[in-house]
């Protein structure tokens, strides 16, 4: 293990180059989200927030699955309610609301069965790799449960209401290939080229400017949930804060010279 790698109890966290990859590793339970998973999660993504060397976060699963929810087992331990709710649940947002707001491009790369919290999980990165064949579904109907975490407003946004409850009513199973037709999924590729997919990705990523992305992430996260006179004034705003970075100049002087632009850190 080198201290660029990080084994944890539930995951392993491997820096990739420009890339950190944090891959579930609890393939006999699909990758259920435990307590246990949920610490090693925010700790791995905390890692990579700190670590300035890394430009994108990849979140990725072992063997058949992306990640199956909820261990459900767990869930069964928990009595009451707000045993439910405090000992599970708000961690698992807190959580989710790190990789949401991880100011660095986040990709899901679903690999195989992604159900219930799991597809919660993939909602919150920015972008959406799958499997053709990858198994997909909200899930949530067929155990008597809600998307307690946000599963509903992120489908409602990327899917339309109609759709959305269509998925979330009969907790159906769709592959990467027929969500990406539905746009849920940004790539839907063979299973065999899914990780070069996603690896060629984050190189292209890691080339543009860190601050431009990360303000680019605010617009849209932020900007979903205004008006366009509020959300114009947010991207002005950005935009203004943007420039003094000096990316923009980089930028243009690169094209000017017929050379890639080199971002610092801070642009």
């Amino acid at each position: 293990m080198t201290a660029q790698e990080h084994q944890f109890q539930t995951l392993r966290y491997e820096r990739r180059g420009r890339g950190a990859w944090i891959v579930l590793t609890r393939p006999k339970q699909r990758n259920a989200l435990s307590p246990q998973l949920i610490d090693d999660l925010g700790q791995s993504v905390e890692l990579a927030r700190k670590d300035t060397d890394v430009r994108v976060l990849v979140i990725t699963g072992t063997e058949d699955a992306f990640c199956a929810g909820a261990d459900l087992k767990h869930l069964r331990t928990l009595t009451t309610p707000a045993e439910i709710v405090n000992g599970f649940l708000r961690p698992l947002t807190n959580v989710l609301a790190a990789i949401r707001d991880l100011p660095k491009p986040v990709i899901a790369a679903i690999n195989g069965h992604c159900v219930a919290g799991g597809i919660e999980m993939a909602l919150c990165c920015d972008l959406i790799v799958a499997a053709d064949d990858a198994r997909i579904a909200d899930g949530h109907a067929r155990f008597g449960l809600l998307p307690a975490i946000g599963g509903a407003n992120l489908l409602t946004r990327a899917l339309g209401p109609h759709k959305a409850k269509e998925l979330l009513f009969t907790g159906d199973t769709y592959t990467g290939a027929q969500l990406a037709e539905l746009n849920l999924v940004n790539r839907a590729v063979p299973a065999d080229e899914l990780e070069p997919t996603v690896t060629d990705l984050v190189t292209t990523l890691a080339t543009r400017s860190p601050s431009g992305l990360a303000r680019m992430k605010q617009m849209v996260n932020d900007g979903t949930s205004l008006s366009w006179q509020l959300a114009a004034a947010l991207e002005l705003s950005l935009t203004e804060a943007h420039l003094a970075t000096g990316a923009s100049a980089e930028g243009l002087a690169a094209f000017v010279e017929r050379r890639p632009p080199q971002f610092g850190l801070n642009q």
